[in-house]
């Protein structure tokens, strides 16, 4: 009786097993996807001062390596350009500086310096898609043409995608 009553069991629950139902339905997702692209300094965005105090300062000029780390986010492939914001450098001195033959700027990896000028140098090209950071350095050689005093000039980095 122990057997007629576990094989009926068993049937009946194979019988429930076997009616179970199932239902399915479908959702799509769309993702819209824009270019995007992000030029930010990570470290010395307040800037950068070089002093000359010495004569072999200015015969030699000056170098900041590794003044400012920037970060360009893309999805994208892109170029970084560089170039001065003004032609002269801001100064209350009664001299006038220009920016080019003076102010020198470089990725820091690299071994030469990019003249800045009111026109976009190519500062790095062709990078990958996704996250890229890099530093830059400058160099300013001012020689002896000009008065002592504090001169600023703004520099600016576009990164662009192709």
């Amino acid at each position: 009786m122990k057997k007629i009553f576990i094989a009926a069991i068993g049937i009946l629950g194979l019988n429930l097993t076997s009616n179970a139902q199932s239902s399915n339905a479908s959702h799509t997702v769309s993702l819209n996807l824009s270019n995007a692209i992000e030029l930010t300094f990570t470290a010395g965005a307040s800037g950068v001062s070089m002093s000359f105090s010495t004569a072999d300062h200015y015969q030699n000029g000056v170098d900041a390596n590794n003044a400012a780390s920037i970060r360009v986010r893309s999805n994208k492939v892109f170029n970084v350009a560089v170039k001065a914001g003004a032609a002269n450098f801001s100064s209350s001195s009664a001299t006038t500086m220009p920016v080019s033959n003076v102010l020198f700027v470089k990725e820091s990896a690299q071994s030469s310096y990019v003249n800045l000028s009111t026109t976009d140098q190519d500062l790095l090209t062709s990078q990958a898609r996704g996250v890229t950071n890099f530093d830059v350095s400058y160099r300013a050689n001012p020689g002896f043409s000009y008065d002592a005093g504090t001169y600023t000039a703004s520099v600016i980095y576009t990164a662009t995608q192709q």
